[in-house]
C-alpha cells in the first residue's frame, strides 16, 4: 500500500517525487516523453495520471507554473511558457513528445487564468461579435521551422479547482480502462445546423462511413426543438466513441443553429456509461 503524510497542507506519496520537478537546472536539464505543466493548485490531483501515462512505459515530469515563471522571467508569462518550452525542445536529452497543460485560462488575467494562453488577431472573416482575437496554446509547441505545425503534441484541462481536477482525472482513468468493445465504440453522434449540414454530411460520407463508423446524425433539418434535444440524449446514451457538432455554441451552454440541438439542462437526463471525445467544428 502506498504511504501517505501531510506535512504544511502538503501531500506527499512515496514513488510520486520522481514526477515532480522542483528545481531550474533540473527544469533545464531533463528527459521526458510526457510533460505536464501545471497550476501548483492542481498538483496533488495528477498524480494518478502520472501513475497511469507511467504505466505506458512513457518517461512523466511534471512541472508547476510558478517555477517556470521564475526561472524564464518575461514581461508576460505566455513569453516565460514559451522561452521554457524552447529551453526544453532544444536542451533536453529526450524531449517531450506530449504536453499537457492542466489550468484554465482567462482573458485579462482573471481569477481562472491558472495558465494563461497567447492570444493571436483573429483569421481574416466574419465574426459575431467583433471577436478581434484568437486565444491558441499551438504557439508553445511550434518550436522549429519558423510555421505553425506543433513540434509536440499539445493539450489541455481546463480545470480551475482541485475537486474538478480529480474528476476529469478519473475520468481519464475510467474511460482508458473501461471495455472496449461493444458498438459504441464504433458510433460517432455527428450534430449540424442547416447551415452547415453539406459540411457535415461531407465529412460522413468521405471519412466516418469509409472507416465503418456507424453514425447518428441529429441534424436540424429533422426535427424542431423538444425532439432534437431528445434524440441527441438518447444518442449520448446509447454510447458513441465521438461527437462531431457541425454548428455553432453559445452561453448558456447549448448547440443550435435556429433549432437548439443540446442545452445544459439536458445533462441531468443523460445515463451513458462510457465518455464519448467531442471534437467541434462551427
Amino acid at each position: 500500500m502506498k504511504k501517505c503524510i501531510i506535512f504544511i497542507g502538503l501531500l506527499f506519496c512515496s514513488g510520486y517525487a520522481q514526477y515532480l520537478i522542483t528545481t531550474p537546472d533540473s527544469l533545464l536539464n531533463n528527459s521526458a516523453d510526457y510533460l505536464i505543466i501545471t497550476h501548483q493548485n492542481f498538483t496533488n490531483e495528477l498524480y494518478p495520471l502520472c501513475r497511469l501515462r507511467d504505466s505506458l512505459e512513457l518517461i512523466v515530469k511534471m512541472v508547476e507554473v510558478n517555477l517556470i515563471y521564475s526561472t524564464f522571467p518575461d514581461t508576460s508569462h505566455t513569453r516565460s511558457i514559451r522561452n521554457c518550452m524552447e529551453q526544453i525542445y532544444y536542451r533536453w536529452a529526450l524531449r517531450p513528445t506530449y504536453v499537457l497543460l492542466v489550468g484554465d485560462a482567462e482573458r485579462g488575467g482573471g481569477i481562472n487564468d491558472y495558465i494563461p494562453s497567447p492570444l493571436f488577431p483573429k483569421f481574416d472573416y466574419y465574426y459575431w461579435g467583433g471577436l478581434t482575437e484568437h486565444a491558441t496554446d499551438n504557439w508553445y509547441v511550434t518550436l522549429e521551422g519558423g510555421d505553425s505545425i506543433p513540434d509536440m503534441i499539445i493539450a489541455r484541462l481546463p480545470v480551475n479547482s482541485p475537486e474538478m481536477t480529480e474528476g476529469v482525472v478519473n475520468k481519464i482513468i475510467n474511460y482508458e480502462h473501461s471495455d472496449t468493445s461493444g458498438i459504441w465504440n464504433t458510433t460517432v453522434i455527428v450534430n449540424s445546423s442547416i447551415d452547415m449540414e453539406s459540411i457535415a454530411n461531407g465529412y460522413v460520407n468521405n471519412y466516418l462511413v469509409p472507416a465503418g463508423d456507424s453514425v447518428i446524425k441529429i441534424f436540424e433539418s429533422q426535427g424542431n426543438n423538444p425532439s432534437l434535444r431528445q434524440r441527441h440524449i438518447d444518442a449520448i446514451n446509447q454510447g458513441g466513441v465521438m461527437i462531431f457538432p457541425v454548428c455553432h455554441a453559445e452561453i448558456p451552454a447549448r448547440w443550435r443553429g435556429g433549432e437548439t440541438l443540446f442545452y445544459y439542462t439536458d445533462i441531468p437526463y443523460l445515463s451513458n456509461q462510457v465518455y464519448p471525445c467531442v471534437f467541434s467544428l462551427g
